[in-house]
């Protein structure tokens, strides 16, 4: 079966598409990625075939060529005679769709109710390395701090200092803003991949970032966003997590019940392979 895969040029999105995409080549189907051509060496990244498309345009003239049996987007849109299939993730909406078949990434119970089919979301950020300092057994308890924006780093130092865990900051020093003070626990990095880093974490506070949040929940990991997102609200709704101010962080800890039952929600949904097979 040939599959086209239509990415936005959104990393985010596209990490959502990879698990999906690689199911269908280890079942031996014919994959390709289609995506603007500023995009397509992030699409080489996972290790999937690209396809420059300059213009939008240029999808439909492809497809014409390729004649592929399905094709799957975050949009649904149908292209020529294919299948088409909706894959939405943590930072899509349900919707309106001309697509045959959608599925949804994000667990039923963090989702308004839809004709959507569920499947297991598996994190992906990309090629990472396992940093040496995480191949050594941690002494205490972690904590993730994924803060773009470094002027949160005053309220989140001050709130950190008083639990008694390591916080990890991929950053550098010389974004810490004058006069903040960091505390003795935090700990910066050059690099804090979540694939190596999250099933070792006790909580994660980020600043919205949609699939760091959903790939915390896959590992039964508290947090918080100091961002208003969707997501952020529906896993807070859940008591998996907080939106808010940095001093939620201390109680964190008293919210693995429901993080780890949401965890457990997911890892019972369809894997992508068992999708990809009912596909044909």
């Amino acid at each position: 079966m040939r599959v086209l895969l239509a990415a936005a040029p959104s990393p985010a999105r596209l990490h959502n598409l990879v698990p999906f995409a690689w199911a269908l080549r280890t079942a031996g189907h014919d994959v390709k990625i289609a995506g603007e051509a500023s995009f397509v060496d992030e699409i080489l990244r996972t290790g999937c075939v690209a396809v420059d498309l300059a213009e939008p345009e240029a999808l439909v003239e492809f497809a014409k060529l390729w004649r592929p049996d399905v094709v799957v987007s975050a949009a649904g849109t149908p292209v020529g005679d294919a299948v088409a299939i909706r894959l939405l993730g943590p930072l899509d909406e349900p919707g309106p769709s001309e697509a045959q078949t959608t599925f949804d990434t994000v667990p039923p119970s963090l989702r308004d109710a839809s004709d959507a089919r569920p499947v297991r979301h598996v994190p992906y950020f990309g090629p990472v390395v396992v940093p040496e300092w995480l191949r050594r057994k941690a002494r205490r308890s972690r904590v993730l701090l994924s803060l773009t924006d470094a002027t949160l780093a005053g309220p989140v130092f001050d709130a950190v200092a008083g639990v008694d865990a390591e916080a990890v900051w991929a950053t550098d020093s010389s974004r810490i803003p004058a006069g903040v003070s960091m505390p003795p626990n935090v700990r910066l990095v050059d690099a804090a991949p979540p694939a190596a880093l999250l099933p070792t974490c006790a909580a994660v506070v980020h600043d919205g970032d949609a699939s760091l949040a959903l790939a915390a929940v896959t590992q039964g990991v508290p947090q918080l966003s100091l961002t208003e997102t969707a997501i952020g609200a529906r896993i807070a709704a859940a008591g998996a997590g907080y939106v808010g101010a940095a001093e939620h962080i201390p109680e964190l800890a008293s919210l693995s019940t429901a993080a780890n039952a949401l965890r457990d929600e997911i890892a019972a949904l369809p894997a992508p392979r068992e999708v990809v097979a009912s596909l044909g």
